[in-house]
């Protein structure tokens, strides 16, 4: 997708919920964007064993609706699709398997059942946090026919926001999409100059890559910045 030591590979932790499925859409939107390929990863362990032997599906059931599911991605979205399924713990086999075959990216959905364990959102970040990759947390809402047309940035004092502009040029170039800087507030004189000099590195690097951009900056009456930033992405149907 970006990086040349990679191999042009999207992960995609899979375990047959509507949140998977969305996820695999939205790989698949930007597997064909970026001429990548798709892996389905699927961990089994004594857990999850028990699980599906309680309602009767065998591992062998298991890999070839897997493999099914890949046939039908592939002949739907044009995209190389396959699948991988792993012993172990869904904190270390997933960030193991992206290391090993030097994926570029995961796309994963909110929450569900993965791999017939029950996780909840901090858990997924912990997933994400061992994949030495960027990633991406998708809901259920499916992404447009033509890819991602809004995006929304946020921009604060941490200098680490950073490393995301790369992957916001290359998915915008992707689809042709309009950046939209969400700016935060401060009204400590020092944090505010971080702010300030933060959107403007962003800002030159989006309009150096040909990238349409424009700012908006939260203000301190609307509150908590994070929720401010989703009513904002939310207002103006960002992707």
């Amino acid at each position: 997708m970006l990086s040349k030591q990679h191999q042009d590979l999207i992960v995609v932790p899979y375990d047959f919920t509507p949140e998977a499925d969305s996820a695999v859409k939205h790989a698949s939107s930007l597997a064909k964007a970026g001429n990548d390929r798709i892996s389905l990863i699927h961990i089994l362990n004594s857990e999850s064993r028990s699980v599906i032997k309680k309602q009767g599906v065998s591992e062998v059931q298991l890999r070839d609706k897997l493999a099914q599911i890949c046939v039908e991605n592939q002949r739907s979205n044009g995209v190389e699709t396959t699948f991988e399924i792993r012993e172990g713990s869904i904190f270390s086999s997933i960030g193991d398997y992206v290391t090993e075959e030097k994926a570029d990216l995961v796309v994963m959905g909110t929450h569900g059942v993965y791999g017939m364990q029950r996780i909840l959102g901090a858990d997924v970040l912990r997933i994400l946090y061992g994949c030495q990759v960027p990633g991406i947390v998708v809901q259920m809402r499916e992404p447009k026919s033509g890819g991602y047309s809004s995006i929304v940035v946020p921009i604060d004092e941490n200098k680490f926001g950073k490393n995301k502009l790369a992957y916001a040029v290359a998915v915008a170039k992707y689809f042709d999409a309009t950046i939209c800087i969400y700016s935060d507030y401060s009204s400590d004189k020092g944090l505010s100059g971080t702010i300030a000099n933060n959107v403007r590195f962003a800002r030159e690097l989006f309009e150096k890559n040909g990238v349409q951009v424009n700012v908006v900056e939260h203000e301190e009456l609307k509150g908590d910045f994070p929720k401010a930033v989703v009513r904002h992405a939310t207002a103006i149907s960002s992707d």
